[in-house]
C-alpha cells in the first residue's frame, strides 16, 4: 500500500513567476482594448437582419431607438444599450461601446450592437 503523497506549497521563486506571469496577461489585456482603434460605423441587428447602420462621424445629437424590447442609444461617442426588458440586463451593463470590435448582445430580444471599422484589421489569413 502506499503512502499519502504530502502536497508542498510553491515556493516564494515559483509565486514570484505566477505573479508576473499573472500582471502580463492584465497588461495585456487592458492594453490591448486601450489601444484598439476607434469604431467608425454602428451595426445594429435583429433576429440576424441590420436594422440600424451609420458612422458614427455622421450621427448629430444622441438618438434613442426601440428595437423589440430594448432601447439602443447611438451617438456621435459610440452606442449602448440603455433599457431591456431581459431578466439580467447584461447588454445595459455592456456600458458604450466605442471602439471598432466591440459589441454587446441582448439575447432574449435577439438585438446586437456592434463597433467596426477604425483600421484594416485582417481577421483569417488563408495559404
Amino acid at each position: 500500500m502506499r503512502a499519502p503523497r504530502s502536497r508542498r506549497l510553491p515556493g516564494k521563486g515559483e509565486a514570484a513567476a505566477l505573479l508576473a506571469l499573472l500582471l502580463l496577461a492584465l497588461a495585456v489585456f487592458f492594453g490591448a482594448r486601450r489601444f484598439a482603434p476607434a469604431g467608425e460605423t454602428v451595426l445594429i441587428e435583429q433576429n440576424g437582419e441590420t436594422v440600424f447602420s451609420a458612422r458614427l462621424a455622421d450621427l448629430g445629437e444622441a438618438r434613442v431607438l426601440e428595437i423589440g424590447g430594448a432601447a439602443v442609444e447611438v451617438s456621435r461617442r459610440g452606442a449602448r444599450f440603455l433599457e431591456s426588458d431581459c431578466p439580467d440586463r447584461l447588454c445595459v451593463k455592456a456600458g458604450l461601446l466605442t471602439r471598432a470590435g466591440e459589441s454587446a448582445v441582448c439575447l432574449p430580444n435577439r438585438v446586437s450592437v456592434r463597433i467596426t471599422g477604425g483600421g484594416g484589421s485582417i481577421d483569417a489569413v488563408t495559404g
